[in-house]
C-alpha cells in the first residue's frame, strides 16, 4: 500500500494558496480530477518511479504513442526538447516516457501543482505559472540545465485552446530560448499530434466569452486524460536548431520563440 502517495486536491490547493476551499467545491474538484481513480492507481503502482511510472499509466489507459522521424533526434540528449501542448496531461506523460526510454532519462518543466504526483518528482521540474518562482524550484532548474539530462518543455505553459478559428497553443513564452543559450543546449522542435474532446473546447469558449477568471478547463484536464483510453498518438520530430545559430543571429528571443512555435505547428 502507498497511501502516503495519494493526491488530495483540497490540501494541495490550500498549501499553494493559503486558502481553504469550501467542502462542496473540494468535492466537485475531486470528481473533476478523478481523485479516487488516481489514488487507486497510486496505491497500486506508487513504488514505480519516473519513466517506469509513466509507462504504467499509459498501459493502464491502453494509450499508445510513437515517434515520427525518430532519426532526427540528436545522438546527444543534452538538448532542450520543446513541443506544442494539445492535451494538457497525457502528452506530457507520453513525451516523458518516449524521451526517457530513448535517452535513459529525462526531466520536464511542468506546472508546480503536478509536483504533488510523487512518483513523477524525479522527472518533473516544477514551475509556478501564476507568480514568482520558489527558490527550491529555481535551484532544481539550474541544476538540471547544468547537467546532461534531456529537458522537455511546453513553452505555451497551458494546453492548446480554440484561437482564431483553430485549435492551437497560445503565444509561447521566450524563456526557453534564453535557457538554451545560457546552458548551451540545442533546441529540438516536436509536434504532439492530438486534441481534447469537442466538449472541452466548447466549455472553454463559453467560459472565456463570459470572462470568468477561474480557469475551469484546467480543472477538466484530468478528465480529458481518462478520455484518451484506447487512443493512439504520434510525436513528429523536427530538425534540431543549434544554440549557436540562435545566439549568433542577432535576433531577439521573442523572434526565435515565435519562429520555433510556427515550425512546431507546421510539422507533418
Amino acid at each position: 500500500m502507498n497511501s502516503e502517495l495519494e493526491i488530495h486536491i483540497g490540501k494541495a490547493i490550500e498549501a499553494k494558496t493559503g486558502k481553504k476551499l469550501p467542502n462542496f467545491l473540494v468535492c466537485l474538484l475531486e470528481r473533476l480530477i478523478h481523485e479516487r481513480e488516481m489514488n487507486t492507481f497510486l496505491r497500486q503502482y506508487g513504488d514505480l518511479d519516473g519513466v517506469s511510472f509513466s509507462k504504467q499509466l499509459l498501459d493502464e489507459l491502453n494509450v499508445s504513442v510513437e515517434w515520427k522521424y525518430e532519426e532526427r533526434l540528436p545522438l546527444d540528449g543534452r538538448a532542450l526538447f520543446v513541443s506544442n501542448h494539445p492535451l494538457g496531461a497525457i502528452d506530457g506523460i507520453s513525451l516523458s516516457y518516449l524521451l526517457g526510454v530513448h535517452y535513459g532519462g529525462v526531466q520536464y518543466l511542468v506546472n508546480d501543482m503536478l509536483y504533488n504526483i510523487k512518483p513523477l518528482q524525479s522527472v518533473f521540474l516544477p514551475v509556478n505559472t501564476y507568480g514568482a518562482q520558489k527558490r527550491e524550484s529555481v535551484a532544481l532548474l539550474q541544476k538540471a540545465l547544468a547537467g546532461n539530462m534531456p529537458i522537455g518543455s511546453f513553452p505555451a505553459g497551458y494546453c492548446s485552446r480554440y484561437y482564431d478559428g483553430t485549435i492551437q497553443d497560445r503565444a509561447w513564452k521566450p524563456s526557453f530560448i534564453k535557457m538554451a543559450i545560457e546552458s548551451k543546449r540545442d533546441i529540438v522542435p516536436m509536434r504532439f499530434v492530438g486534441q481534447n474532446s469537442s466538449h472541452f473546447y466548447l466549455i472553454d469558449r463559453v467560459w472565456r466569452k463570459f470572462g470568468f477568471k477561474f480557469d475551469l478547463c484546467t480543472a477538466l484536464l484530468p478528465d480529458e486524460m481518462f478520455r484518451t483510453r484506447g487512443k493512439s498518438f504520434s510525436v513528429i520530430v523536427g530538425t534540431p536548431i543549434s544554440w549557436q545559430t540562435i545566439a549568433e543571429s542577432g535576433e531577439s528571443a521573442q523572434v526565435w520563440c515565435d519562429r520555433i512555435r510556427t515550425i512546431v505547428h507546421q510539422l507533418s
